[in-house]
């Protein structure tokens, strides 16, 4: 219910935030305080919207490009995580240290599974999910049936398994989604200024052209909102869901 909420508002933000910034550009040059020193501005001319635009669309590319490599990896990182805790248990039913292994990995995947809240990253929980691993690692180091071949690489594996977990603990925290969204939101405001003054005496043009990219404007934010943070949208069960079917399986 609050990843829903959370998700609305910022929808919502998505959209009104250039609609408001485009009613007050257009409200200051009509009867703002400054619309004479505005109107009298005669010296601007296209190329500086098309340099303003170009800056926008590149940047708009970029988090777009961004949006979509996160939701490459965010899939990566669970099935690196759940396919390395498959062949350490596949691994240790090899070997024949089932009862010494398999309840530290239980205990691992419980405490990882458990770690994403909302789409973030609890601290207690990241703690409890070192602490398991750190026990699951000192069991396979202790285990005396084991030769030196096999330890390596049931360490191996618990090495590649708690890797993909810290890569998908630091994408999940990523805290610079709120900032892109903040530099699309300067950058579309300049924007709009500049189709403002290079549309200087020809009103109704200029509200058309300012409208027009304001749609645009509206629906890049939407965008990045959306696929900005895969974990909260488009993955919210995870890696829950993924590490539970692996549990199921031990």
């Amino acid at each position: 219910m609050y990843l829903e909420l959370s998700m609305g508002w910022k929808l919502v933000l998505a959209v009104c935030v250039p609609v408001l910034l485009a009613i007050v550009i257009l409200t200051a040059e009509a009867r703002g305080p400054l619309s004479a020193s505005i109107q009298s501005c005669k010296g601007v001319v296209a190329p500086y919207f098309n340099g303003m635009a170009m800056l926008f669309s590149l940047y708009a590319a970029l988090l777009a490009s961004d949006a979509w490599q996160k939701d490459i990896q965010a899939r990566r990182f669970v099935n690196g995580e759940t396919n390395a805790a498959r062949l350490i248990a596949h691994t240790a039913h090899a070997m024949g240290v089932t009862a010494a292994l398999i309840p530290k990995l239980r205990t691992y995947l419980e405490a990882s599974s458990g770690e994403m809240d909302r789409g973030t990253v609890i601290p207690a929980a990241r703690g409890k999910t070192e602490n398991a691993f750190d026990d699951l690692v000192g069991a396979i180091v202790r285990e005396p049936s084991l030769d030196s071949s096999s330890r390596a690489i049931l360490i191996g594996e618990a090495q590649t398994m708690m890797r993909a977990r810290e890569d998908r603990v630091h994408l999940a925290s990523d805290a610079t989604v709120p900032l892109k969204g903040f530099a699309m939101v300067i950058f579309g405001a300049i924007t709009q200024i500049a189709l403002m003054l290079v549309h200087l005496g020809q009103r109704r043009p200029m509200r058309v052209a300012v409208s027009l990219f304001t749609v645009s404007f509206s629906t890049c934010l939407v965008l990045t909102a959306i696929f900005g943070a895969p974990f909260q949208v488009f993955m919210p069960h995870q890696p829950g869901a993924a590490l539970s079917d692996v549990l199921k399986g031990l």
